[in-house]
Protein backbone atom coordinates (compact mmCIF):
# COMPACT_ATOMS: atom_id res chain seq x y z
CA UNK A 1 0.00 0.00 0.00
CA UNK A 2 2.91 2.37 0.88
CA UNK A 3 4.47 2.07 -2.40
CA UNK A 4 1.52 2.13 -4.11
CA UNK A 5 0.17 5.63 -2.48
CA UNK A 6 4.22 7.36 -3.45
CA UNK A 7 3.67 5.91 -7.39
CA UNK A 8 0.12 7.46 -7.24
CA UNK A 9 2.14 10.83 -5.87
CA UNK A 10 4.54 10.38 -8.46
CA UNK A 11 2.24 10.10 -10.91
CA UNK A 12 -0.21 12.84 -9.73
CA UNK A 13 2.38 15.31 -9.43
CA UNK A 14 4.38 14.59 -12.90
CA UNK A 15 7.22 13.16 -11.65
CA UNK A 16 7.20 10.31 -14.13
CA UNK A 17 6.20 12.25 -16.96
CA UNK A 18 8.97 11.19 -18.49
CA UNK A 19 10.87 8.37 -17.12
CA UNK A 20 13.89 8.36 -19.53
CA UNK A 21 14.91 12.04 -18.33
CA UNK A 22 15.69 13.61 -15.22
CA UNK A 23 16.39 17.74 -13.99
CA UNK A 24 19.75 18.16 -13.07
CA UNK A 25 21.53 20.89 -12.26
CA UNK A 26 24.79 21.21 -14.85
CA UNK A 27 27.64 23.09 -13.09
CA UNK A 28 29.49 23.50 -16.21
CA UNK A 29 29.54 23.03 -20.25
CA UNK A 30 32.38 21.87 -21.63
CA UNK A 31 32.75 23.70 -24.93
CA UNK A 32 34.53 22.66 -27.48
CA UNK A 33 35.07 22.82 -31.27
CA UNK A 34 33.69 20.74 -33.78
CA UNK A 35 37.22 18.75 -34.17
CA UNK A 36 36.79 18.11 -30.63
CA UNK A 37 39.14 20.52 -29.33
CA UNK A 38 38.84 21.89 -25.70
CA UNK A 39 37.55 26.00 -26.07
CA UNK A 40 36.31 27.36 -22.89
CA UNK A 41 34.47 25.51 -19.40
CA UNK A 42 31.54 27.86 -18.99
CA UNK A 43 30.07 27.80 -15.68
CA UNK A 44 26.32 27.89 -14.75
CA UNK A 45 25.79 28.72 -11.69
CA UNK A 46 23.19 31.33 -10.97
CA UNK A 47 22.95 33.86 -8.22
CA UNK A 48 22.77 31.47 -5.66
CA UNK A 49 25.74 29.29 -6.53
CA UNK A 50 24.23 26.57 -8.42
CA UNK A 51 24.26 25.29 -11.78
CA UNK A 52 21.42 25.74 -14.04
CA UNK A 53 19.14 22.73 -14.05
CA UNK A 54 18.69 21.44 -17.21
CA UNK A 55 17.01 18.04 -18.34
CA UNK A 56 19.53 15.28 -19.55
CA UNK A 57 19.42 11.40 -19.85
CA UNK A 58 18.32 9.86 -16.32
CA UNK A 59 21.89 8.86 -14.83
CA UNK A 60 22.01 5.15 -13.93
CA UNK A 61 22.06 3.43 -10.06
CA UNK A 62 25.73 3.18 -9.13
CA UNK A 63 27.33 2.73 -5.52
CA UNK A 64 30.73 0.79 -6.04
CA UNK A 65 30.05 0.00 -9.57
CA UNK A 66 31.22 1.53 -12.73
CA UNK A 67 27.97 2.87 -14.81
CA UNK A 68 28.22 6.06 -17.14
CA UNK A 69 26.17 8.50 -18.43
CA UNK A 70 24.81 9.23 -21.66
CA UNK A 71 26.44 12.26 -23.21
CA UNK A 72 26.66 14.13 -19.40
CA UNK A 73 28.25 13.05 -15.60
CA UNK A 74 30.82 13.82 -13.36
CA UNK A 75 34.29 14.99 -14.02
CA UNK A 76 35.40 11.04 -12.43
CA UNK A 77 33.28 9.74 -16.04
CA UNK A 78 33.78 12.74 -18.31
CA UNK A 79 37.53 13.26 -17.73
CA UNK A 80 38.60 10.64 -15.95
CA UNK A 81 39.84 12.95 -12.84
CA UNK A 82 40.48 10.99 -9.66
CA UNK A 83 41.73 13.32 -6.50
CA UNK A 84 42.24 10.83 -3.60
CA UNK A 85 42.91 7.67 -5.57
CA UNK A 86 44.27 7.78 -8.94
CA UNK A 87 45.81 4.00 -8.80
CA UNK A 88 42.29 2.57 -7.59
CA UNK A 89 41.86 -0.76 -9.50
CA UNK A 90 38.75 -2.34 -11.23
CA UNK A 91 39.23 -5.41 -13.31
CA UNK A 92 42.93 -5.16 -13.48
CA UNK A 93 42.61 -1.56 -15.31
CA UNK A 94 42.72 1.84 -13.58
CA UNK A 95 39.33 2.64 -11.87
CA UNK A 96 39.64 6.18 -13.62
CA UNK A 97 40.49 4.81 -16.97
CA UNK A 98 37.03 2.08 -16.58
CA UNK A 99 35.35 4.98 -15.48
CA UNK A 100 36.00 7.07 -18.84
CA UNK A 101 36.06 4.02 -20.95
CA UNK A 102 32.28 3.06 -20.07
CA UNK A 103 31.44 7.24 -20.57
CA UNK A 104 33.01 7.20 -24.22
CA UNK A 105 31.38 3.55 -25.22
CA UNK A 106 28.41 4.90 -25.45
CA UNK A 107 29.60 7.97 -27.51
CA UNK A 108 31.04 5.83 -30.06
CA UNK A 109 28.26 3.86 -31.16
CA UNK A 110 25.99 7.10 -31.33
CA UNK A 111 28.66 8.30 -33.07
CA UNK A 112 29.22 5.70 -35.94
CA UNK A 113 25.86 4.91 -36.20
CA UNK A 114 24.19 8.58 -36.53
CA UNK A 115 27.44 10.21 -37.90
CA UNK A 116 26.25 13.10 -36.24
CA UNK A 117 28.96 15.83 -36.16
CA UNK A 118 28.52 16.81 -32.38
CA UNK A 119 28.95 13.09 -31.23
CA UNK A 120 32.04 12.53 -33.53
CA UNK A 121 33.45 16.00 -32.10
CA UNK A 122 32.69 14.70 -28.53
CA UNK A 123 34.31 11.25 -29.22
CA UNK A 124 37.37 12.78 -30.32
CA UNK A 125 37.53 15.12 -27.37
CA UNK A 126 37.30 11.90 -25.17
CA UNK A 127 39.77 10.23 -26.84
CA UNK A 128 42.49 13.13 -26.49
CA UNK A 129 44.07 13.11 -22.77
CA UNK A 130 45.42 16.71 -23.83
CA UNK A 131 42.30 17.86 -24.51
CA UNK A 132 41.09 16.38 -20.97
CA UNK A 133 43.73 17.91 -19.28
CA UNK A 134 43.36 21.48 -20.60
CA UNK A 135 39.87 21.32 -19.07
CA UNK A 136 41.17 19.93 -15.36
CA UNK A 137 43.39 23.22 -15.80
CA UNK A 138 40.99 25.41 -16.73
CA UNK A 139 40.27 25.69 -12.84
CA UNK A 140 42.41 25.35 -9.55
CA UNK A 141 43.05 21.83 -9.17
CA UNK A 142 41.76 22.35 -5.14
CA UNK A 143 38.36 23.43 -6.69
CA UNK A 144 37.99 19.72 -8.48
CA UNK A 145 35.92 17.83 -5.99
CA UNK A 146 34.86 14.98 -8.73
CA UNK A 147 30.80 15.41 -8.32
CA UNK A 148 30.41 18.58 -11.09
CA UNK A 149 27.84 17.61 -13.06
CA UNK A 150 29.53 18.12 -17.03
CA UNK A 151 27.89 18.24 -20.48
CA UNK A 152 28.89 19.13 -23.47
CA UNK A 153 28.28 21.75 -26.43
CA UNK A 154 29.78 22.48 -29.51
CA UNK A 155 30.96 24.88 -31.67
CA UNK A 156 28.48 28.28 -31.44
CA UNK A 157 25.95 26.15 -30.16
CA UNK A 158 23.87 27.13 -27.36
CA UNK A 159 21.90 23.71 -26.76
CA UNK A 160 24.13 21.07 -25.40
CA UNK A 161 24.58 18.03 -27.37
CA UNK A 162 22.75 15.53 -25.87
CA UNK A 163 19.96 17.46 -26.26
CA UNK A 164 20.48 17.29 -30.08
CA UNK A 165 17.45 15.58 -31.44
CA UNK A 166 19.31 12.72 -33.37
CA UNK A 167 21.36 11.85 -29.93
CA UNK A 168 17.87 11.97 -27.57
CA UNK A 169 16.27 9.15 -30.36
CA UNK A 170 19.52 7.36 -30.25
CA UNK A 171 19.07 7.67 -25.70
CA UNK A 172 15.23 6.62 -26.24
CA UNK A 173 15.56 3.73 -28.69
CA UNK A 174 18.40 1.85 -26.92
CA UNK A 175 16.33 2.47 -23.41
CA UNK A 176 13.42 0.89 -24.95
CA UNK A 177 15.88 -1.98 -26.12
CA UNK A 178 17.13 -2.56 -22.59
CA UNK A 179 14.02 -2.76 -21.07
CA UNK A 180 12.21 -4.97 -23.32
CA UNK A 181 15.03 -7.72 -22.27
CA UNK A 182 13.98 -7.72 -18.66
CA UNK A 183 11.58 -10.37 -17.37
CA UNK A 184 7.92 -9.23 -17.02
CA UNK A 185 5.37 -10.14 -14.44
CA UNK A 186 2.65 -8.49 -12.76
CA UNK A 187 4.10 -6.19 -10.69
CA UNK A 188 2.82 -5.94 -6.71
CA UNK A 189 2.40 -2.36 -6.99
CA UNK A 190 0.15 -1.12 -10.27
CA UNK A 191 -1.32 -4.74 -10.36
CA UNK A 192 -0.29 -4.74 -14.27
CA UNK A 193 2.40 -6.59 -16.00
CA UNK A 194 5.16 -4.69 -16.47
CA UNK A 195 8.90 -4.96 -16.83
CA UNK A 196 10.45 -6.52 -13.45
CA UNK A 197 12.87 -4.11 -12.32
CA UNK A 198 15.93 -5.88 -10.95
CA UNK A 199 17.35 -3.40 -8.78
CA UNK A 200 15.90 -0.23 -7.58
CA UNK A 201 17.09 3.43 -7.38
CA UNK A 202 18.50 4.70 -4.56
CA UNK A 203 16.91 6.77 -1.51
CA UNK A 204 18.84 9.93 -0.96
CA UNK A 205 19.50 12.74 1.86
CA UNK A 206 17.41 9.73 4.31
CA UNK A 207 19.29 10.14 7.60
CA UNK A 208 22.25 8.19 8.82
CA UNK A 209 21.95 6.45 5.18
CA UNK A 210 25.21 6.61 3.04
CA UNK A 211 25.30 10.19 1.24
CA UNK A 212 25.31 8.37 -2.20
CA UNK A 213 22.21 7.07 -1.59
CA UNK A 214 20.36 3.52 0.10
CA UNK A 215 17.96 0.83 -1.29
CA UNK A 216 14.19 0.73 0.09
CA UNK A 217 13.90 -2.18 -1.60
CA UNK A 218 17.17 -4.80 -2.06
CA UNK A 219 17.97 -8.06 -2.04
CA UNK A 220 21.64 -8.44 -2.14
CA UNK A 221 21.67 -10.93 -0.24
CA UNK A 222 21.27 -15.05 -0.63
CA UNK A 223 19.89 -14.42 2.80
CA UNK A 224 17.19 -12.15 1.24
CA UNK A 225 16.27 -14.24 -1.65
CA UNK A 226 13.83 -17.57 -1.91
CA UNK A 227 12.97 -19.99 -4.27
CA UNK A 228 16.12 -19.73 -6.53
CA UNK A 229 14.51 -15.98 -7.60
CA UNK A 230 17.56 -13.55 -7.92
CA UNK A 231 17.41 -9.44 -6.94
CA UNK A 232 13.98 -7.77 -7.57
CA UNK A 233 12.37 -11.15 -9.02
CA UNK A 234 11.37 -11.94 -5.12
CA UNK A 235 8.93 -9.27 -4.82
CA UNK A 236 8.06 -8.32 -8.94
CA UNK A 237 7.98 -4.27 -8.99
CA UNK A 238 7.70 -2.56 -12.19
CA UNK A 239 10.81 -0.47 -13.51
CA UNK A 240 8.21 2.23 -13.54
CA UNK A 241 6.53 1.80 -10.37
CA UNK A 242 10.40 1.25 -8.72
CA UNK A 243 10.82 4.61 -10.53
CA UNK A 244 7.81 6.38 -9.25
CA UNK A 245 7.88 5.71 -5.90
CA UNK A 246 11.98 6.68 -5.48
CA UNK A 247 11.34 9.73 -7.60
CA UNK A 248 7.83 10.88 -5.32
CA UNK A 249 10.08 10.07 -1.62
CA UNK A 250 13.20 11.87 -3.13
CA UNK A 251 11.35 14.88 -4.23
CA UNK A 252 9.93 14.96 -0.53
CA UNK A 253 13.37 14.71 0.62
CA UNK A 254 15.34 16.91 -1.35
CA UNK A 255 16.96 20.08 0.45
CA UNK A 256 15.10 23.68 0.15
CA UNK A 257 16.80 27.10 1.32
CA UNK A 258 14.95 26.75 4.57
CA UNK A 259 14.42 22.98 5.57
CA UNK A 260 16.58 20.48 5.44
CA UNK A 261 13.51 18.33 3.91
CA UNK A 262 11.16 20.01 1.54
CA UNK A 263 8.30 17.86 2.48
CA UNK A 264 9.92 15.84 5.78
CA UNK A 265 10.49 16.39 9.48
CA UNK A 266 13.56 15.52 11.59
CA UNK A 267 13.09 13.33 14.00
CA UNK A 268 16.44 13.70 16.25
CA UNK A 269 19.45 12.45 14.59
CA UNK A 270 18.43 9.44 12.93
CA UNK A 271 15.06 9.44 11.23
CA UNK A 272 12.41 12.08 8.86
CA UNK A 273 9.25 11.68 8.43
CA UNK A 274 7.72 12.31 4.95
CA UNK A 275 3.79 12.98 4.78
CA UNK A 276 1.90 13.64 1.21
CA UNK A 277 -2.07 13.87 0.59
CA UNK A 278 -4.06 13.43 -2.44
CA UNK A 279 -5.08 16.75 -1.55
CA UNK A 280 -2.99 19.59 -3.43
CA UNK A 281 0.33 21.00 -2.37
CA UNK A 282 -1.07 23.93 -0.79
CA UNK A 283 -2.32 21.48 2.14
CA UNK A 284 0.63 20.12 2.95
CA UNK A 285 2.62 22.77 2.76
CA UNK A 286 -0.27 23.93 5.52
CA UNK A 287 0.58 20.72 7.63
CA UNK A 288 4.22 20.75 7.21
CA UNK A 289 4.40 24.85 8.69
CA UNK A 290 2.61 23.67 11.58
CA UNK A 291 4.23 20.49 12.24
CA UNK A 292 7.87 22.01 11.34
CA UNK A 293 7.40 25.38 11.39
CA UNK A 294 10.12 28.29 9.77
CA UNK A 295 10.97 31.30 11.66
CA UNK A 296 8.74 33.26 8.63
CA UNK A 297 6.09 30.78 9.78
CA UNK A 298 6.32 31.25 13.67
CA UNK A 299 6.18 35.00 12.58
CA UNK A 300 3.23 34.78 10.32
CA UNK A 301 1.19 32.23 13.07
CA UNK A 302 1.46 35.63 16.01
CA UNK A 303 -1.01 36.86 13.56
CA UNK A 304 -3.81 34.26 12.72
CA UNK A 305 -2.42 31.57 14.85
CA UNK A 306 -5.10 28.66 13.25
CA UNK A 307 -4.85 30.17 10.25
CA UNK A 308 -5.50 26.76 8.05
CA UNK A 309 -6.48 24.58 10.41
CA UNK A 310 -10.43 24.71 10.29
CA UNK A 311 -12.91 22.81 8.44
CA UNK A 312 -12.25 22.96 4.53
CA UNK A 313 -13.20 21.50 1.36
CA UNK A 314 -10.55 18.79 0.97
CA UNK A 315 -10.37 17.32 4.64
CA UNK A 316 -11.95 14.33 3.05
CA UNK A 317 -9.06 13.44 0.87
CA UNK A 318 -6.24 10.91 2.13
CA UNK A 319 -3.09 11.47 4.08
CA UNK A 320 -0.24 9.10 4.46
CA UNK A 321 2.90 9.35 6.67
CA UNK A 322 5.79 7.32 6.71
CA UNK A 323 9.05 7.56 8.71
CA UNK A 324 12.62 6.65 7.05
CA UNK A 325 15.70 5.56 8.65
CA UNK A 326 19.09 4.66 6.90
CA UNK A 327 21.39 2.13 8.39
CA UNK A 328 24.73 2.32 5.89
CA UNK A 329 22.96 1.06 2.43
CA UNK A 330 19.24 0.27 3.10
CA UNK A 331 16.96 1.78 4.33
CA UNK A 332 14.16 1.33 7.29
CA UNK A 333 10.52 2.13 7.13
CA UNK A 334 9.70 3.02 11.09
CA UNK A 335 6.58 3.91 10.92
CA UNK A 336 3.04 4.16 8.22
CA UNK A 337 -0.21 5.29 8.50
CA UNK A 338 -2.77 6.27 6.71
CA UNK A 339 -5.56 8.69 7.45
CA UNK A 340 -7.72 11.82 6.44
CA UNK A 341 -6.65 15.09 5.91
CA UNK A 342 -9.49 16.55 8.00
CA UNK A 343 -8.64 14.31 10.75
CA UNK A 344 -5.21 15.20 10.58
CA UNK A 345 -5.98 18.63 11.46
CA UNK A 346 -7.99 17.54 13.96
CA UNK A 347 -5.13 16.04 15.54
CA UNK A 348 -2.81 18.87 15.73
CA UNK A 349 -5.04 21.00 17.11
CA UNK A 350 -5.10 18.86 19.99
CA UNK A 351 -1.72 18.29 20.08
CA UNK A 352 -0.87 21.60 20.34
CA UNK A 353 -3.74 22.47 22.68
CA UNK A 354 -2.23 19.34 25.11
CA UNK A 355 1.07 20.85 24.99
CA UNK A 356 -0.07 24.94 25.64
CA UNK A 357 1.34 25.93 29.13
CA UNK A 358 1.75 28.85 30.92
CA UNK A 359 1.39 32.28 29.65
CA UNK A 360 3.55 31.50 26.49
CA UNK A 361 1.77 32.68 22.90
CA UNK A 362 -0.28 30.46 21.23
CA UNK A 363 1.40 28.77 18.12
CA UNK A 364 3.23 25.83 16.99
CA UNK A 365 6.53 24.51 18.23
CA UNK A 366 9.44 22.56 15.85
CA UNK A 367 9.32 19.00 16.66
CA UNK A 368 13.01 19.79 17.10
CA UNK A 369 13.18 22.23 20.00
CA UNK A 370 10.57 19.54 21.73
CA UNK A 371 13.15 16.71 21.34
CA UNK A 372 15.99 18.93 21.77
CA UNK A 373 14.46 19.98 25.51
CA UNK A 374 14.78 16.66 26.50
CA UNK A 375 18.25 15.70 25.56
CA UNK A 376 20.61 14.68 28.40
CA UNK A 377 23.46 17.30 28.55
CA UNK A 378 25.81 15.61 26.64
CA UNK A 379 23.88 15.62 23.49
CA UNK A 380 22.28 12.38 23.63
CA UNK A 381 18.27 12.75 22.28
CA UNK A 382 15.51 10.72 22.69
CA UNK A 383 15.95 7.37 21.05
CA UNK A 384 14.71 7.14 17.22
CA UNK A 385 11.44 4.94 18.59
CA UNK A 386 10.74 7.27 20.94
CA UNK A 387 10.63 10.87 18.83
CA UNK A 388 8.63 8.51 16.08
CA UNK A 389 6.22 6.84 18.23
CA UNK A 390 5.54 10.54 19.87
CA UNK A 391 4.91 12.51 16.60
CA UNK A 392 3.19 9.75 14.94
CA UNK A 393 0.96 9.52 18.03
CA UNK A 394 0.40 13.26 17.76
CA UNK A 395 -0.99 13.07 14.21
CA UNK A 396 -2.91 10.32 14.72
CA UNK A 397 -4.52 11.32 18.10
CA UNK A 398 -3.14 8.40 20.24
CA UNK A 399 -1.41 8.38 23.50
CA UNK A 400 2.32 9.75 23.99
CA UNK A 401 5.01 6.97 24.87
CA UNK A 402 5.87 6.99 28.55
CA UNK A 403 9.22 6.75 27.74
CA UNK A 404 8.73 10.55 26.91
CA UNK A 405 7.50 10.98 30.14
CA UNK A 406 10.61 9.87 31.95
CA UNK A 407 12.79 11.25 29.40
CA UNK A 408 11.39 14.97 30.70
CA UNK A 409 11.12 14.63 34.06
CA UNK A 410 15.34 13.00 34.72
CA UNK A 411 15.95 16.61 32.41
CA UNK A 412 14.32 18.43 34.82
CA UNK A 413 15.81 16.78 36.97
CA UNK A 414 19.46 17.94 36.45
CA UNK A 415 20.62 21.19 36.85
CA UNK A 416 19.98 24.07 33.79
CA UNK A 417 22.66 23.52 31.03
CA UNK A 418 22.25 27.12 29.82
CA UNK A 419 20.97 29.73 32.26
CA UNK A 420 20.01 32.11 28.80
CA UNK A 421 17.32 29.89 27.81
CA UNK A 422 16.34 28.38 30.71
CA UNK A 423 13.43 29.41 30.79
CA UNK A 424 11.59 28.22 27.56
CA UNK A 425 13.77 25.01 28.13
CA UNK A 426 11.89 24.42 31.23
CA UNK A 427 8.53 25.08 29.51
CA UNK A 428 9.20 22.73 26.57
CA UNK A 429 9.99 20.54 29.43
CA UNK A 430 6.82 20.83 31.48
CA UNK A 431 4.45 20.82 28.06
CA UNK A 432 5.61 17.72 27.57
CA UNK A 433 4.91 16.33 30.62
CA UNK A 434 1.69 17.80 30.46
CA UNK A 435 0.74 16.67 26.90
CA UNK A 436 1.95 13.20 27.57
CA UNK A 437 -0.06 13.12 31.29
CA UNK A 438 -3.29 14.19 29.43
CA UNK A 439 -3.15 11.12 26.62
CA UNK A 440 -2.07 8.39 29.11
CA UNK A 441 -4.45 5.64 28.91
CA UNK A 442 -6.45 4.67 32.00
CA UNK A 443 -8.25 2.21 33.22
CA UNK A 444 -11.23 4.63 34.93
CA UNK A 445 -13.78 6.27 33.33
CA UNK A 446 -12.31 10.31 34.65
CA UNK A 447 -9.93 11.79 32.37
CA UNK A 448 -6.85 13.66 34.46
CA UNK A 449 -7.68 17.27 34.44
CA UNK A 450 -4.14 19.53 34.01
CA UNK A 451 -4.58 22.78 33.35
CA UNK A 452 -3.15 25.29 31.04
CA UNK A 453 -2.02 27.36 34.05
CA UNK A 454 -2.18 28.18 38.04
CA UNK A 455 -5.09 26.17 39.17
CA UNK A 456 -5.57 27.72 42.70
CA UNK A 457 -8.31 25.32 43.37
CA UNK A 458 -6.46 21.88 42.37
CA UNK A 459 -5.52 19.72 45.76
CA UNK A 460 -4.42 17.07 44.33
CA UNK A 461 -1.41 16.26 46.35
CA UNK A 462 1.34 15.98 44.03
CA UNK A 463 0.30 19.35 42.28
CA UNK A 464 0.33 20.89 45.29
CA UNK A 465 3.75 19.98 46.84
CA UNK A 466 5.05 21.05 43.42
CA UNK A 467 3.43 24.32 43.92
CA UNK A 468 4.88 24.50 47.58
CA UNK A 469 8.08 23.60 45.74
CA UNK A 470 8.14 26.67 43.74
CA UNK A 471 7.16 29.11 46.78
CA UNK A 472 10.33 27.51 48.89
CA UNK A 473 13.04 28.32 45.60
CA UNK A 474 11.04 31.92 45.36
CA UNK A 475 11.65 32.48 49.40
CA UNK A 476 15.39 31.75 48.86
CA UNK A 477 15.90 33.72 45.63
CA UNK A 478 14.32 36.51 47.56
CA UNK A 479 16.46 35.97 50.67
CA UNK A 480 20.23 35.15 49.25
CA UNK A 481 19.75 36.72 45.61
CA UNK A 482 22.36 35.59 43.96
CA UNK A 483 22.94 31.80 44.35
CA UNK A 484 25.35 29.73 42.79
CA UNK A 485 22.92 26.62 43.27
CA UNK A 486 19.60 26.78 43.89
CA UNK A 487 17.47 23.86 45.81
CA UNK A 488 16.02 23.13 42.58
CA UNK A 489 19.44 22.23 41.52
CA UNK A 490 19.74 20.61 44.91
CA UNK A 491 16.59 19.27 45.58
CA UNK A 492 14.45 18.68 42.96
CA UNK A 493 14.83 15.39 41.99
CA UNK A 494 14.31 14.17 45.32
CA UNK A 495 11.67 16.29 46.41
CA UNK A 496 9.65 14.83 43.58
CA UNK A 497 10.43 11.34 44.12
CA UNK A 498 10.26 11.07 47.92
CA UNK A 499 8.99 14.47 49.37
CA UNK A 500 8.92 13.13 53.08
CA UNK A 501 12.90 13.05 52.81
CA UNK A 502 13.01 16.61 51.34
CA UNK A 503 10.43 18.81 52.31
CA UNK A 504 10.87 19.01 55.74
CA UNK A 505 14.05 20.28 55.94
CA UNK A 506 13.74 23.21 53.34
CA UNK A 507 10.67 23.93 55.39
CA UNK A 508 12.82 24.81 57.97
CA UNK A 509 15.18 26.55 55.48
CA UNK A 510 12.23 29.23 54.71
CA UNK A 511 11.76 30.50 57.99
CA UNK A 512 15.37 31.51 57.86
CA UNK A 513 14.50 32.84 54.27
CA UNK A 514 11.23 34.60 55.18
CA UNK A 515 13.19 36.58 57.62
CA UNK A 516 15.85 37.93 55.65
CA UNK A 517 13.32 38.43 52.51
CA UNK A 518 11.60 41.54 53.90
CA UNK A 519 7.87 42.33 52.54
CA UNK A 520 8.50 39.93 49.39
CA UNK A 521 9.10 37.66 52.68
CA UNK A 522 6.06 38.28 54.35
CA UNK A 523 4.02 37.86 51.04
CA UNK A 524 5.78 35.12 50.01
CA UNK A 525 5.02 33.19 53.66
CA UNK A 526 1.07 33.72 53.23
CA UNK A 527 1.55 32.41 50.10
CA UNK A 528 3.23 29.36 51.01
CA UNK A 529 0.25 29.58 54.11
CA UNK A 530 -2.41 29.07 51.57
CA UNK A 531 -0.85 26.49 49.65
CA UNK A 532 0.46 24.43 52.30
CA UNK A 533 -3.38 24.55 53.27
CA UNK A 534 -4.17 22.50 50.18
CA UNK A 535 -2.22 19.30 51.43
CA UNK A 536 -3.72 15.92 53.32
CA UNK A 537 -3.18 15.55 57.05
CA UNK A 538 -0.38 13.55 55.83
CA UNK A 539 1.07 16.41 53.89
CA UNK A 540 4.17 14.47 52.59
CA UNK A 541 4.06 10.90 50.70
CA UNK A 542 7.43 8.27 51.08
CA UNK A 543 7.07 7.87 47.54
CA UNK A 544 5.38 9.48 44.02
CA UNK A 545 4.80 7.73 40.79
CA UNK A 546 5.85 8.75 37.84
CA UNK A 547 2.69 9.99 36.53
CA UNK A 548 2.94 12.18 40.25
CA UNK A 549 5.71 13.05 39.45
CA UNK A 550 4.29 14.46 36.12
CA UNK A 551 1.87 16.51 38.41
CA UNK A 552 4.15 17.63 40.54
CA UNK A 553 6.30 19.01 37.68
CA UNK A 554 3.09 21.12 36.33
CA UNK A 555 2.51 22.24 39.77
CA UNK A 556 6.13 23.92 40.34
CA UNK A 557 6.04 25.14 36.74
CA UNK A 558 2.59 26.62 37.17
CA UNK A 559 3.17 28.72 40.76
CA UNK A 560 6.46 29.64 39.01
CA UNK A 561 5.15 31.30 36.08
CA UNK A 562 2.99 32.92 38.64
CA UNK A 563 5.51 34.56 40.09
CA UNK A 564 6.41 35.88 36.96
CA UNK A 565 3.46 37.37 36.16
CA UNK A 566 2.21 40.84 37.33
CA UNK A 567 0.41 40.62 40.86
CA UNK A 568 -3.47 42.09 40.89
CA UNK A 569 -2.84 45.48 42.55
CA UNK A 570 -2.22 45.47 46.17
CA UNK A 571 -5.10 45.82 48.73
CA UNK A 572 -4.94 48.58 50.88
CA UNK A 573 -1.80 48.63 53.12
CA UNK A 574 -0.07 46.84 50.99
CA UNK A 575 3.12 48.04 49.77
CA UNK A 576 3.30 47.52 46.07
CA UNK A 577 7.45 46.72 46.78
CA UNK A 578 6.34 43.16 46.68
CA UNK A 579 5.39 43.05 43.84
CA UNK A 580 7.10 40.30 40.98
Amino acid sequence: MMLTALNDFARERGLTDDPLYEVKPVDFFIRISAAGKFVSLESTAGEDGRGKPLSIPRLPQRSVNIAAGFFADNPKYVLAYEKDAPKAKAGGVEKRVARLDAFLKPVREVSAETKDPEARAVESFLTSEAERRKVLAARDADEWTGSELLAFVVGDATAPVHQNPAIRACWERRSGEKRALGRTARCLVTGQEGVVALTHPKLKNVPEAQSSGASLVSFNAPAFSSHGLEQGDNAPISQEAALGYVLALNDMLRRTEQRRFRQGIQLGDGSVLVFWTRASPSEESLLLSWMDPTEEDLQRFTESPFHGLQPGALDDRAFYAVTLTGNAGRVAVRDWFESRVGEVKRNILRYFDDLRIGNAPTGPTPIYRLLKAVEAPSGRGLSPDVATRMVGAALRGLHFPRQLLTSALDRLRLPPADDRFEREQLRLRVALIKATLLRLPRSGTTPLEVTVSLDKNNASQPYVLGRLFAVLERLQGAALKDLNATIRDRYFGAASRNPVTVFPRLLQLSVHHASKAGENGRWLERTKGEVMALLPPERFPRVLGLEDQGLFAVGYYHQREAFFTKREAPAPGESDASSS
